[in-house]
């Protein structure tokens, strides 16, 4: 992995100018804002989506506590103002004070929708999940016979007995605690999601520090973990091309 210890620590500067091919390999669904019931795809990546493509190539994996303290240092270190930007989702990048993107250019595109199988937790997931624990069968069997009423809900007032897992009564309120032990962390639901399919590759011009340069240009050449825009099956390649 590379350090980024000494390369942030650096004071920005811009004086290197690279391109970015970024060659996709998966059609990509590139989500910039927080969706509702849609996910809408952008055409191109946004700065958020390239800086994480990057660190991923550089192997900064990093927590949001040690990030949070990063940007602290860094921020003393060259008397930067602001709070870093965040994306949609929340992420912010080390990269962001140090790298700038000029023009993106985008090659045609075909976009579609498609069903996503969204990872979901909360109190669905006793209708949501295909799967659970042999011990939980009788009590969902039950369930779903609907002349026996049984319901699950997260009412206060509902049998939140372990018990009730086995000895349980028609018409009665289980709290979801009950079965909660006995399922995925998470259900699947289907969710409409947009896709582009390139065409050919975007070009993205950059610019940076000549050592952020010959590290950026190692890393897509030889990335420590897989490269993807969007979401993490948008599969692509990378390759710097320096700007005299």
């Amino acid at each position: 992995m590379i350090n980024f210890i000494e390369l942030l620590a650096e004071i920005p500067n811009f004086s290197q100018r690279g391109e970015l091919a970024i060659e996709p390999l998966a059609p990509l669904s590139m989500v910039a804002k927080q969706p509702g019931k849609y996910y809408t795809s952008q055409s191109a990546p946004t700065a958020p989506m390239l800086y994480g493509m990057l660190e991923n190539a550089l192997g900064w994996h990093l927590s949001d506590k040690e990030r949070v303290a990063l940007f602290k240092e860094l921020a003393k270190r060259h008397k930067l103002t602001g709070k870093p930007e965040a994306s949609g989702s929340g992420y912010q990048s080390l990269l962001q004070w140090h790298v700038r993107f000029g023009v993106v250019v985008t090659p045609p595109l075909l976009a579609y929708d498609d069903l996503w199988s969204q990872h979901l937790r909360g109190k669905g997931f006793v209708g949501g999940s295909r799967n659970h624990d042999i011990l939980a069968m009788q009590l969902v069997s039950a369930s779903n016979d609907k002349s026996r009423k049984i319901t699950f809900t997260d009412s206060a007032k509902a049998s939140n007995d372990p018990d009730t897992l086995t000895k349980f009564c028609d018409g009665e309120e289980i709290h979801l605690n009950v079965l909660r032990p006995y399922f995925p962390q998470y259900y699947i639901s289907p969710t409409r999601r947009g896709y582009v399919e390139a065409q050919g590759s975007y070009l993205v011009e950059v610019a940076t520090s000549p050592a952020l340069a010959e590290a950026l240009q190692i890393a897509v050449a030889t990335p420590a973990a897989p490269l993807y825009l969007g979401s993490n099956d948008g599969w692509v390649e990378a390759f710097w091309l320096p700007l005299l």
